[in-house]
């Protein structure tokens, strides 16, 4: 008890000191805002809130007599560390709560919970997955993970020969193709269970099929079986959850997750990103695995009702993105972190997007037409997309990245530039900037160190065949440009005679620091390609650029711990660029977050105050324990010793009178 008390006692001081911590950083916020203070005061604060998030880690490892009160139930490990590899703070510990007995029967949490207090983790909560009920399913995966009670069941089939009645009992049954088995037994191929995407179907060779509940069981109906006789019977869904042995491909009802060859996910975690390869793997384990083995500082699960994935940052202080690679993979897991169905309030960190005001996007096209687009009524990614493709259907499209995440614009009116003015609109989709018009071919390295060098002196002396074939061009426009560089000894004269052919627009240079060669063209917006062949295999151009690039945007979603770590790294980063309206947003959610901080410590506050009233109470108990034994077993030794006296009187009275009669003979009765 004493214990207990002293570790929850020590969680209440910690609290508090990190309490003040808000305090601190609500000033700096305030002091921030606006111009009442210079650029340089602001990142001479921003130095300090730095020493504010090394103060917060150190009372998050704080050390109660050999257990780290935040680390959960990994309590024997420091659970906050500078991330060697990005700007953040790690966090090593678990979520997971610590009860002890205060009583004989009570059982109490004595931990402080990180994730109630400093929220170190940035979680993605994926989509329902909607798994596919196979053979293979556990029953203890069902109804998302809650299970079924099994026992034994009525089934009555009649094939026209009068009522077979069997009583099966499914009690050790383990997975659907358990109960599959246990059913259709009995009946010698008179009945069929099959499994259909979410539940149990039964039918009889003939006639009709009936299952009932024994008296005080309820099997059939939580098994969705349950019927009256009928020609066949569709069981209700059963809705399994997600597991580790969960197949890939029976997630989204059987569709599976796309192809994976070539594709997988694209993820991002500060300054560390990595390409997961999901090529061949084959269950939710083997996901799981693979992102463990890419080393990104993730935590992998499943939400609470277990119809999704739970992916995890440990890191406080950088943003976590889950995109595409080039295929669907990311959103068919549910774990995109931004997908259509993104709704613009949650851009930003919850910004949102400005687009019921008076702004509207402004895009200059390509044709060097100005429109502006109004977005206004829009709720999510997908409006936005609906909007701007409902301008110049077909010709001016928005569409989600192919690659990570953020939007891509493309536009064939022409092919000049492409520009989305920056304005509040622009900014928050993370779409603003300029593409400058087509893609170049960028050649391979072959040498090329200036223009003078001699094309002899090329890919490492083996030089190039000038004279074996021409240098042939299918431009955007379509028309097809054969260029002779028999008489070209130099790198320049190669330049010279391809820039001759229409100059400005069909465009050869040097990039000297690559050694290679670099090719542009802007008479259309169709593909750039040269032929393979001797002579462009040896110049390093023997490619083909497949039109005008797209302006692709970057995430506007990404994903934060939102702790105060987390904050404090903000508003580090915003003093440091005096960025008013950034300030702005930290103290909304600052004070949002110390809401949700004063709420936990209060509960821990509350459970050192149960222990006091459970100490008392014991204390009390205690007395009335010891007053309960005084009655029976303790001595009045002033009682007791005039018991004692008067005890003594009467033997030596007794002893007297008995000493007198013991004298007494014949002669004193005569």
């Amino acid at each position: 008890m004493e214990f207990n008390r002293s570790l929850r006692a020590s969680s209440e001081d910690t609290l508090g000191k990190i309490g003040d911590v808000f305090n601190q950083t609500k000033s700096f916020i305030l002091a921030g805002i606006g111009n009442s203070v210079s650029d340089i005061e602001k990142k001479q604060m921003a130095t300090e809130v730095g020493t504010l998030i090394q103060k917060v880690v150190n009372l998050g490892n704080t050390n109660f007599r050999g257990r780290y009160l935040f680390g959960g139930s990994k309590n024997d490990t420091t659970p906050f560390s500078i991330a060697e590899n990005n700007d953040a703070i790690r966090y090593s510990g678990d979520l997971e709560d610590i009860k002890s007995f205060d009583s004989l029967d009570g059982l109490l949490v004595n931990n402080v919970n990180a994730g109630a207090t400093l929220k170190p983790f940035a979680h993605v909560e994926g989509s329902d997955l909607d798994p596919q009920l196979t053979s293979s399913t556990r029953i203890q995966d069902l109804f998302g993970g809650k299970g079924v009670d099994l026992g034994s069941i009525e089934v009555v089939v009649n094939t026209g020969g009068g009522d077979q009645t069997e009583i099966i009992d499914l009690t050790s049954a383990d997975t659907i193709q358990d109960l599959v088995t246990r059913i259709e037994e009995p009946f010698s191929g008179d009945l069929t269970v099959s499994i259909g995407t979410d539940g149990l179907n039964f039918t009889p060779s003939a006639g009709t099929v009936a299952i009932n509940d024994l008296t005080n069981s309820t099997v059939a109906a939580n098994l969705g079986i349950k019927s009256s006789a009928a020609a066949s019977i569709t069981g209700s869904d059963l809705d399994p959850g997600l597991s580790l042995h969960t197949k890939l491909a029976d997630l989204n009802n059987g569709s599976g997750i796309g192809t994976t060859t070539g594709k997988g996910l694209l993820i991002q975690n500060g300054i560390q990103s990595e390409t997961i390869d999901l090529d061949g793997l084959t269950t939710i384990e083997d996901l799981f695995n693979a992102l463990k083995v890419a080393d990104l500082d993730l935590e992998t699960g499943f939400t609470d009702d277990k119809s999704g994935l739970l992916i995890s940052s440990r890191l406080s202080g950088v943003a976590l993105t889950i995109g595409e690679n080039g295929g669907s993979n990311a959103t068919n897991l549910g774990i995109r972190t931004l997908t259509a169905e993104t709704p613009l309030e949650e851009l930003n960190l919850g910004k949102g997007v400005p687009v019921d005001g008076v702004l509207e996007l402004e895009i200059t096209r390509r044709d060097d037409t100005e429109i502006s687009i109004s977005l206004a009524g829009a709720k999510t990614i997908q409006d936005v997309l609906d909007k701007i493709n409902s301008y110049d259907t077909g010709s001016l499209v928005a569409s989600l990245n192919t690659t990570g995440n953020g939007i891509t614009l493309s536009d064939d009116s022409g092919t000049g530039s492409l520009t989305v003015k920056e304005n509040g609109i622009s900014t928050a989709l993370e779409i603003a900037g300029t593409e400058d018009g087509n893609a170049d071919i960028v050649g391979t390295d072959v040498d090329a160190a200036s223009t003078t060098t001699l094309l002899s002196d090329l890919n490492g002396g083996t030089g190039v065949p000038v004279g074996a074939a021409d240098l042939i061009i299918t431009r955007r426009d379509g028309s097809v440009e054969t260029i002779s560089l028999a008489a070209a000894t130099t790198v320049d004269d190669v330049l010279t005679t391809v820039n001759a052919v229409d100059p400005g627009n069909l465009v050869l240079t040097l990039d000297t620091s690559a050694e290679g060669f670099i090719l542009n063209d802007n008479s259309g917006t169709g593909a750039l390609t040269v032929t393979d062949n001797s002579v462009s295999s040896a110049l390093g151009i023997n490619q083909s650029e497949d039109g005008v690039t797209d302006l692709v945007g970057s995430d506007p979603n990404p994903q934060r711990a939102g702790g105060v770590i987390d904050l404090l790294f903000r508003l580090r980063d915003a003093l440091n660029v005096g960025d008013s309206a950034e300030l702005e947003i930290i103290n909304q959610a600052l004070d949002s977050e110390l809401e949700d901080f004063n709420f936990a410590r209060g509960n821990v506050a509350g459970r050192l105050k149960s222990l006091d009233n459970t100490a008392n109470s014991l204390a009390d108990e205690d007395i009335l324990i010891q007053e309960s034994l005084a009655q029976v077993f303790d001595t009045d030794f002033t009682t007791a010793i005039t018991q004692l006296a008067n005890l003594q009187v009467t033997i030596q009275a007794t002893q007297q009178i008995t000493a007198q009669t013991l004298q007494l003979n014949l002669f004193n009765f005569l």
